[in-house]
C-alpha cells in the first residue's frame, strides 16, 4: 500500500482556502461590515512589527494627499482617519473591474505595547505611510496628534 504525499494533500487544502478567500472577498470587499461598526469606509492594509525600542507600523494608502491624514493615539490604540478622492474624469468610462477604494477611511489598531507619542513620527513615500512610535513601559493614557513630515 503507498503511504500518500502529505504534501500533495495539504496542497488541496491549500487550493480550496484561496477559492474560499476569493469568493469571499469579492463578495464582501464593497459592503460594509456590521460586525465592525466602528470602522468607516474602506481599510487601508496594513503590516506592524516591533523593535526592541520602537514599534513600527506601514499603511499602504496610495494615492492619498498628506494633508487627508490623521494620526491619534488613544491609549494603546491609533486610530487613522483619512480620505482618498476619486479622481475626476472628463470622458465617460465603462468599467471592467474596480479594486481601488475610494472615499473616507477610518481604521482603530490594538497596539501589542505601550508607545510614548514623544519621539513619534511619521513619514509618507512612494504610497506608504509609516508611523514610528518609541516604546514605555509604563501605559500611556494620552490622546495626542502626529503629523506627517
Amino acid at each position: 500500500m503507498a503511504i500518500p504525499d502529505a504534501s500533495m494533500e495539504f496542497s488541496k487544502f491549500d487550493d480550496l482556502n484561496d477559492e474560499l478567500d476569493f469568493l469571499f472577498s469579492s463578495y464582501f470587499k464593497n459592503r460594509r461590515s456590521v460586525l465592525m461598526p466602528s470602522e468607516k469606509g474602506w481599510k487601508p492594509n496594513t503590516d506592524m512589527y516591533e523593535t526592541d525600542t520602537e514599534l513600527v507600523l506601514t499603511v499602504d494608502i496610495a494615492g492619498i494627499s498628506s494633508s487627508e491624514i490623521k494620526i491619534h493615539l488613544q491609549r494603546n490604540i491609533l486610530i487613522l482617519r483619512g480620505i482618498r478622492r476619486e479622481p475626476i474624469h472628463e470622458a465617460k468610462r465603462k468599467y471592467h473591474k474596480m479594486e481601488i477604494d475610494f472615499g473616507p477611511f477610518e481604521r482603530r489598531i490594538e497596539l501589542p505595547c505601550s508607545v510614548g507619542a514623544d519621539g513619534g513620527i511619521a513619514g509618507y513615500s512612494l504610497g506608504f505611510l509609516e508611523i514610528r512610535l518609541p516604546k514605555l513601559e509604563k501605559e500611556n493614557q494620552q490622546h495626542i496628534e502626529i503629523k506627517i513630515l
